[in-house]
């Protein structure tokens, strides 16, 4: 079993500037990165980071893979909804052993729910939601072994 050394880490601004800046970071394991698969990866890294966008109203600040960091904005968010205490709550689990896993994002476009629900649809073909299931499981692997792909199982509003 090999552990996961790589880790991809996307930081959201939300909407507070005062007394200062208010971020969330999600963090999650990887493919090893080498110089053979670098490209590849961060192809899969991109389209993870732009279904977080899609399900976020927060302002996509950082983006970190291993020591490779990119700044990509150092501005709050311009919605005033966008408050990093509404999160996505990300359930998924190990392909192979099933084991589960969570993670969270930060500021989540509420406007995403249907009225009277707090699962986003991640089935639904053509929705933020599926394309965030879609991305999350092309690039994401198990905290506990880097060979093993995750399933989403859920993504749910929560308050912090």
């Amino acid at each position: 079993m090999a552990v996961p050394i790589s880790f991809l880490a996307v930081t959201i601004n939300d909407n507070t500037t005062k007394p200062k800046q208010e971020s969330s970071t999600l963090e999650v394991p990887v493919a090893t990165i080498t110089a053979a698969n670098l490209v590849a990866q961060t192809a899969l890294h991109d389209d993870l980071i732009d279904a977080i966008d899609g399900v976020s109203i927060g302002q996509l600040a950082k983006r970190a893979l291993i020591s490779n960091r990119t700044v990509l904005s150092g501005l709050p968010a311009s919605d005033p909804l966008a408050q990093k205490e509404n999160r996505w709550l990300v359930r998924y689990h190990s392909g192979t052993t099933f084991q589960k896993f969570r993670t969270t994002i930060g500021c989540a476009d509420l406007s995403l729910l249907a009225d009277g629900e707090e699962f986003l649809d991640i089935t639904t073909v053509a929705t933020p939601g599926k394309a965030l299931k879609d991305a999350f499981e092309a690039v994401v692997r198990s905290p506990n072994d880097v060979a093993e792909s995750v399933v989403v199982d859920s993504v749910q509003f929560v308050g912090r």
